[in-house]
């Protein structure tokens, strides 16, 4: 009996190495056995965002050289970090971003709806007051802005010379909370 159970044990460490060093976890699911993958939507998600972040400081430019990662637009940063920490390939601009989200996500209106690694868009600047937005129908707005949703109200984009290139905001009582229009999952 004790030697069934050391080898049992034995095999048990073996085969948790072996699905360790693949990449590939086993997860009880309603009492089954399941593999998931180093690659989860979490991960991608993690790995995304750690290379946003890398990017702080770069400087912005409108319609940035998409073959380098010298300057960004705010299209152009998160096309960038999702073909390269989650091999997704987003379009080109904030507003066919705008769409994929749109065909491939649950919409949220509400910043506080936000999970950690949504794209969250934008609608043009009117003013640092909520009054300069409040009359305007949300839905009928143009995007124009993007940015990543990295909780706890802030979100890492880029949108001008002037602030500083890629950076991490609050969106909570600033004009970015007036102007948001919707976020969702790109994953």
């Amino acid at each position: 009996m004790k030697q069934n159970i050391f080898t049992k044990t034995i095999v048990a460490g073996i085969v948790s190495s072996a699905l360790l060093t693949t990449g590939v976890i086993p997860l009880p699911i309603d009492g089954q056995a399941h593999a998931a993958t180093a690659s989860s939507a979490s991960s991608k998600i993690e790995a995304t965002i750690k290379l946003g972040n890398k990017y702080l400081g770069t400087p912005y430019e409108f319609g940035s050289n998409r073959s380098t990662t010298r300057t960004f637009d705010c299209s152009d940063l998160i096309k960038h970090i999702f073909k390269q920490a989650a091999g997704i390939t987003l379009p080109g601009s904030s507003s066919t971003q705008a769409d994929y989200v749109k065909r491939n996500s649950t919409l949220k209106t509400s910043w506080s709806s936000l999970d950690r690694g949504d794209l969250v868009f934008f609608m043009s600047y009117k003013g640092s007051a909520s009054s300069s937005y409040s009359k305007l129908s949300k839905s009928q707005q143009q995007v124009t802005h993007v940015a990543i949703y990295l909780g706890n109200g802030k979100v890492l984009h880029t949108y001008s010379k002037e602030s500083g290139g890629v950076r991490v905001d609050s969106i909570k009582g600033t004009q970015w909370e007036h102007r948001m229009i919707f976020g969702g999952s790109a994953l």
